[in-house]
């Protein structure tokens, strides 16, 4: 009986194509909304991460421990010395690709009667670019020559300076003894990232320009290392620490692997809003298939009826509602794993352009670039793809069980005089 009782459920199914094609159509948009949006938010997180390390963190990072702590305020003498013995012992450990040197502090740019304060970074370009493709980003003149007295300006701030290619701008600042120091520069790109934080409000000069304007000799605020294996950080920290003790015995060198870094440890914060999004839309789905599910048997009392006046018994009936939702389930869990894996697998290789998305809304807005890649990937993963296909089954099932139970414990005559017909 039991056999039969699977090839009954196989045939209510197609007696009523309107009515499966509808919890078919639900299960399936509820399963395929799933996977979209848990790829989507893995891109997101995927996007964080990567782009935190490879714009400001590196793998390891190398800072004054005083810098790590006012680092709001961005302090300018508090500084990594001796950068080039400490760079060329890193370099002798086999598991470094590349390190990047930088120096950060405000400046007040100048150019005729305008005034505007500004974050000024001093860079290797060529390190630079290998990292982050900066020179993709020029819309006008050029990318920054490193032995060249030029800068590279965002554009929002070169439009708020009313200034553009070849103009030159003055540069003020206080070097690492609170002298004041003034330096002027010949305009020789203007970028565009899209980002409002970043196109509002950055510069960038060459290393030994930013070096001579802080007065700070063979010197940066900090060292990113980058690694051909980014999980190796915590045991290449090991190394580089016994390089610092062996030449500065008590040094005060702050040496941060990726995993440790308080930029990394709150993208979990960020995660948790993620979670809560997609519990919404799980809760959502659910409900969807529950209303679909509880309709398609509760609008079947009278056939139900019908059956259990030929002799089928409470169990039976209760089996047959479980197997053609488990049929329904099944069906329309890998219809939309189908459809929804697809577009996820697809968007994972071409992404999102977040900027068109919004319709530019993020442009108006100040987002940290750390935070945020204009185009986000997707990640789909078999964990995705095997959950939600479980998810969409388990809730089908659990849909129909208050009506199943029910419906199988009614009596015959109770079920002829049910009015509900949909």
């Amino acid at each position: 009986m039991f056999g039969n009782i699977f090839k009954f459920g196989w045939r209510n199914l197609r007696r009523n194509k309107r009515r499966t094609y509808l919890t078919l159509t639900a299960v399936a948009i509820g399963v395929m909304s799933i996977i979209f949006a848990k790829s989507y938010f893995r891109g997101i997180f995927n996007s964080v991460r990567d782009t935190v390390i490879k714009t400001q963190i590196g793998h390891i990072r190398i800072v004054h421990k005083e810098f790590l702590r006012l680092e709001r305020i961005m302090p300018k003498e508090y500084l990594v010395t001796d950068l080039n013995r400490v760079k060329a012992d890193i370099s002798r450990i086999p598991d470094v690709e590349l390190m990047n040197e930088q120096i950060r502090f405000n400046v007040m740019l100048n150019h005729e009667d305008a005034n505007e304060p500004a974050i000024a970074f001093g860079i290797n370009p060529a390190k630079v670019d290998k990292m982050m493709d900066l020179s993709s980003t020029i819309v006008n003149g050029k990318y920054l020559d490193e032995s060249g007295s030029g800068l590279i300006i965002g554009k929002k701030l070169a439009e708020k300076l009313k200034v553009t290619v070849n103009d030159e701008l003055l540069l003020v600042t206080t070097d690492i003894n609170y002298s004041t120091y003034a330096l002027p520069f010949n305009i020789v790109g203007i970028f565009e990232t899209g980002f409002s934080s970043l196109d509002k409000h950055i510069l960038y000069v060459p290393m030994q320009k930013a070096q001579e304007m802080l007065d700070c000799g063979d010197a940066a605020h900090e060292i990113l290392v980058y690694l051909k294996e980014r999980e190796k950080a915590g045991m290449v920290c090991e190394k580089i620490e016994k390089i610092f003790s062996k030449n500065n015995p008590g040094h005060s060198i702050a040496i941060i692997p990726w995993q440790k870094n308080d930029m990394i440890e709150s993208i979990p914060s960020l995660m948790a809003i993620f979670d809560v999004i997609i519990g919404i839309i799980m809760f959502i789905v659910a409900l969807v298939i529950l209303n679909t599910m509880l309709m398609a048997v509760m609008e079947r009392y009278h056939e139900i009826g019908i059956i259990k006046a030929l002799g089928f018994k409470n169990s039976e009936v209760f089996s047959m509602i479980l197997v053609e939702a488990l049929y329904i389930g099944a069906i329309g869990s890998v219809i939309g794993g189908i459809f929804g894996g697809t577009l996820s697998a697809y968007l994972e290789k071409t992404g999102i352009d977040v900027m068109q998305l919004t319709g530019g809304f993020i442009e108006k807005i100040d987002i940290p670039i750390p935070y945020l890649d204009k185009v986000i990937y997707f990640d789909l993963t078999l964990t995705i793809l095997v959950g939600s296909l479980i998810f969409g089954i388990f809730t089908a099932l659990v849909a129909v069980l208050y009506p199943a139970i029910k419906s199988s414990r009614m009596q015959p005559v109770e079920a002829f005089r049910s009015e509900l017909k949909v």
